[in-house]
């Protein structure tokens, strides 16, 4: 069965989402062999700047690393929103937990939201607003006031918004650039900027089972997770491919209660399943893409 254009934009970013999901518990399992949260991103982006770059030599060759005609500035504009994205995430996990972060995380989508309406002109039809609200609701069950800790909550916060601002924009960056070369230089960017903030810090002792999570992370997240997400916006609006993001969560629950042994207590389970509601709600209602005549 040939799935059409809207359905593997879907598909896809329902990929980045749980491909987001993984990397964080793997940072705290990581984290668990004496790890900690920024030089295991440093090697992880170090993973993930060369499993991008080996994708653009193998479907570009060199000329794939030229700067990108009239959209160079756009590309290292992204990688430093999302470079500061990703380093908030993991700047935060040394206040807040994997599961509260992620469920702070579902503030995104109202931000999100505002940018894709006011820069981007996108519109939800009703049906697709019911189920957003559906969406809100099962994120405000995670009573994301209730963090614990403000400077945790600031720093994820501040990420939040440079990585809704960084999404939006991504849906016209994207147009006519292949994502796998704004991964490159996102990448680039990001891994610079994590490099000089651990400039002095001593350097982690490399277990085998440390370097597995690097690895793996590196290519969850930062060439999957954002790949996927790029290529998902070539096929469907920035507020639908970021409305699909909000089944982390469910995902988060999931993996934490596999590798780490962490059960959610009831009312995070609510949460989560209102938003998975929500969610499949928001596929089932896409609008159909035109026949051509």
């Amino acid at each position: 069965m040939k799935l059409d254009r809207q359905s593997v934009g879907y598909l896809l970013a329902f990929g980045s989402a749980a491909a987001g999901a993984l990397r964080f518990n793997l940072a705290v399992y990581a984290e668990g062999y004496g790890f900690e949260y920024i030089p295991f991103l440093a090697y992880a982006l170090a993973v993930g700047l060369i499993a991008s770059s080996a994708h653009v030599l193998a479907k570009d060759g060199v000329k794939g690393f030229k700067p990108v005609s009239g959209k160079f500035h756009h590309a290292l504009l992204y990688g430093v929103l999302m470079g500061w994205s990703t380093l908030a995430h993991f700047l935060a996990l040394r206040f807040l937990n994997e599961t509260t972060m992620t469920s702070l995380g579902q503030s995104g989508i109202l931000i999100s939201l505002f940018l894709a309406a006011v820069i981007l002109h996108e519109r939800l039809t009703r049906p697709e607003l019911y189920a957003t609200a559906v969406i809100v609701v099962g994120m405000f069950l995670f009573k994301p006031w209730e963090a614990g800790n403000r400077t945790g909550f600031l720093i994820l916060m501040s990420g939040i918004a440079c990585g809704s601002l960084a999404s939006v924009n991504a849906k016209r960056w994207v147009t006519g650039t292949p994502p796998r070369i704004l991964m490159v230089w996102r990448n680039l960017v990001a891994f610079g900027m994590v490099l000089a903030y651990t400039v002095g810090e001593p350097s982690p002792q490399i277990t085998v089972a440390t370097a597995i999570a690097c690895i793996a992370t590196g290519i969850l997240g930062p060439y999957l997770h954002g790949l996927f997400f790029l290529q998902a916006l070539e096929r469907i609006s920035a507020s639908r491919a970021t409305l699909m993001g909000r089944v982390q969560p469910v995902i988060v629950f999931l993996t934490s209660w596999i590798f780490l042994s962490r059960l959610p207590v009831r009312d995070d389970l609510v949460s989560a399943g209102v938003i998975l509601v929500g969610t499949v709600w928001l596929v089932l209602v896409r609008p159909q893409p035109e026949k051509k005549s």
